[in-house]
């Protein structure tokens, strides 16, 4: 398999952009996302990372959570593989934006790409179960979208 491709500062940009606006359908943000980013594996992993590394910021900013490390994928077969965040250029890229973006702003598009994050939910859970994140171990995404193949190969890499 390819070498994971990582999008530019500029993309990433863009597409914080498209997916932080309030009222847009996934159906549009995928539309628009993957005209911006042209390369159909890169558009998946753009759309499913922002969001996810947008939630982690925010939650990482709360107190007593305990933040995921990795994430896991699934194979053609069906089984669920885990990996290292830092294996995904789109993490490590979209994680410097996101944290520039929480302290700088806009507050209002940060918030609005964090609320579509698997961790949020998580802690949101949480929250409304037991009153407090205190001692919450959060585990990471799983994103079904993306084949556990594609991170495999990268690790073999490493």
């Amino acid at each position: 398999m390819p070498q994971l491709s990582a999008p530019t500062e500029s993309v990433l940009k863009q597409a914080i952009d498209i997916v932080g606006q309030e009222g847009v359908s996934e159906d549009e943000i995928e539309r628009r996302v993957a005209a911006l980013v042209e390369e159909p594996m890169l558009a998946r992993r753009v759309i499913d990372w922002l969001p996810e590394v947008f939630g982690l910021v925010l939650v990482s900013h709360m107190d007593g959570v305990e933040l995921p490390t990795t994430f896991s994928a699934r194979d053609r077969r069906g089984r669920w593989h885990r990996f290292e965040f830092e294996i995904e250029p789109v993490f490590k890229s979209a994680l410097v934006l996101a944290v520039e973006m929480y302290h700088a702003g806009p507050r209002r598009g940060f918030g609005a790409v964090a609320l579509r994050s698997s961790v949020v939910a998580a802690a949101s859970q949480a929250l409304r179960e037991n009153g407090t994140l205190e001692g919450a171990d959060l585990t990471g995404p799983a994103l079904a979208g993306i084949p556990a193949e594609l991170y495999a190969s990268a690790a073999a890499r490493k």
